[in-house]
């Protein structure tokens, strides 16, 4: 009967570590949770702006077509609507992403970046042909 004491203590001495690792191991868990979150925050932020740019550099590119004969004018809208079909594609993957899980954004990335580049490539070439 005198030892059950000292086994209480020697049990209770054994757990308190055992939680402390517990809560810290929650605290790294919650801490990696909050970083993944900051980082598709960002990335959406930066995708968000990239994609406001090109909107505006698309617009300036069909302003500036508007002055063109109607023959070159043609060919413009053509390019320019192809732009803006691609330009609503890369929206809706942004929104997506928006809404995604922490998890399921890092899947999404790879094929938003992709389309942006495709985006941003079909605006260069239209822009480079406007100047020709």
């Amino acid at each position: 009967m005198k030892r059950l004491p000292f086994l209480l203590t020697l049990a209770l001495l054994a757990w308190i570590p055992c939680r402390g690792q517990e809560a810290a191991s929650t605290q790294q868990k919650n801490g990696e949770r909050a970083t993944a979150s900051q980082q598709k925050d960002s990335y959406q932020a930066k995708a968000e702006a990239r994609l406001r740019e090109l909107k505006r550099n698309i617009d300036d590119l069909n302003a500036k077509a508007s002055k063109q004969s109607s023959e070159a004018r043609k060919e413009f809208d053509r390019k320019i609507a192809d732009l803006d079909r691609q330009r609503a594609s890369v929206q809706k993957q942004l929104d997506k992403l928006k809404a995604s899980s922490q998890q399921a954004w890092h899947d999404m990335k790879p094929n938003l970046e992709a389309a942006m580049k495709n985006l941003e490539a079909a605006y260069q070439r239209a822009a480079a042909d406007f100047k020709k």
